[in-house]
């Protein structure tokens, strides 16, 4: 039996996978917007065990409340055997590492600019190069217990599996978009900040820039003052790593026999009855990805009809959603949000277009929890 979990971490992502045969674990990001929190702290301490090992954490990027709670993450279990991330040049590494700086986050800017630093020796680091495809070939699986190298690269569509479970695959997809970053960027450049020199000079936050310049990063990054309600929520990268995860083709081994979920409407155990017969039983995990821009069901195309679960992407938001994708309907929709986010996510019209085709929208909140059993 696989157990498919979105937690309840509210304004962030932290969704995990465990293989209950052989306890293999899986975690595609772990982040919230308010990480000195202990009850969000808890969320992520409490679903593993001491001696659990994450066999793979994927990031889908690298907004604080996608990576905030990784270091909790790390206290929690044993050991994070490697990590799939989103391939950073140089450039991108030194600008957001430096941003972390100006925010107070140094470990957040280690993450970025030395991730085998960070996570330590056992772990190893395979970055996902960054893809302008509109389509997933065949590529040929990749186990990544045959992998011997501390730090390695890989291909965008790379279907990554594990020993003895060679049916089941990991498809990352790490989809670079210009967008949002060149937005924070000029919104930096108005306020007077050289943005040539964050982007090229790692210490720069130590030496060349000053304490009034500081508080006008935080501000743009928080939306405060003249950008009040207008910051970027976040999204400082220019990369956003999709993830699919299921079969790696249809099969009637597996099939959805019921998926259980708590809902903060009544704070009840809810149950919601699947054809047990479905083949529908993989989930595609879209991070912050941008629906407008991504053709998912052309991206995924050889795996679409494999899908029953879709992440919507950033905690709800309209400007990052697309109804096409779903209009066949039957799709479960959880997406992270904050009882109380500043942002008003997630967008009444993205919950309207998810009902109006016949799917599920689930919020998952501080107070709810979504989840899949699937055998």
């Amino acid at each position: 039996m696989i157990e498919r979990i979105f937690h309840p971490i509210g304004q962030g992502a932290f969704y995990s996978e465990r293989h209950t045969s052989c306890n293999i674990n899986i975690v595609y990001d772990c982040g919230t917007t308010n990480p000195r929190l202990l009850a969000k702290q808890r969320v992520v301490s409490q679903s593993f065990r001491k001696d659990d090992v994450i066999h793979i954490l994927f990031i889908s990027h690298f907004d604080k409340d996608h990576i905030s709670l990784i270091d909790t993450l790390k206290k929690a279990v044993k050991k994070i055997e490697r990590v799939v991330l989103p391939l950073l040049h140089d450039e991108q590494k030194i600008f957001l590492s430096n941003i972390y700086k100006a925010l107070g986050q140094s470990r957040l800017a280690k993450l970025v600019s030395d991730p085998n630093d960070f996570f330590g020796i056992e772990t190893q680091i395979i970055g996902v190069r960054p893809s302008s495809d509109t389509e997933i070939g065949e590529i040929p699986s990749l186990n990544v217990l045959e992998i011997n190298e501390t730090r390695t690269e890989i291909q965008s569509g790379t279907p990554l599996t594990i020993n003895g479970f060679n049916d089941w695959v990991y498809i990352p997809f790490n989809y670079q978009s210009k967008t949002r970053s060149n937005e924070f960027q000029n919104k930096l450049h108005n306020e007077g900040i050289d943005v040539g020199k964050l982007k090229t000079y790692p210490d720069y936050l130590l030496y060349g820039i000053t304490d009034v310049e500081k508080k006008k990063i935080i501000g743009v990054y928080n939306g405060r003052g003249i950008y009040k309600g207008k910051g970027v929520s976040g999204n400082i990268n220019e990369n956003s790593m999709f993830l699919y995860s299921g079969p790696s083709c249809k099969k009637d081994l597996h099939k959805h026999s019921w998926i259980r979920g708590h809902y903060s409407c009544d704070l009840s155990i809810c149950y919601i009855d699947i054809d047990c017969h479905s083949h529908r039983v993989a989930c595609l995990y879209t991070g912050d990805g941008d629906l407008n821009k991504v053709d998912i069901r052309k991206l995924y195309g050889r795996y679409w009809d494999l899908i029953g679960t879709i992440q919507i992407p950033h905690h709800g938001s309209g400007k990052s959603f697309k109804a096409t994708p779903f209009d066949k309907g039957g799709f479960l929709c959880p997406m992270s949000v904050g009882n109380k986010n500043p942002y008003r996510h997630p967008s009444p019209i993205v919950i309207s277009e998810l009902f109006l085709k016949r799917n599920f929208p689930i919020l998952v909140t501080e107070d709810s929890t979504f989840e899949e059993d699937i055998h």
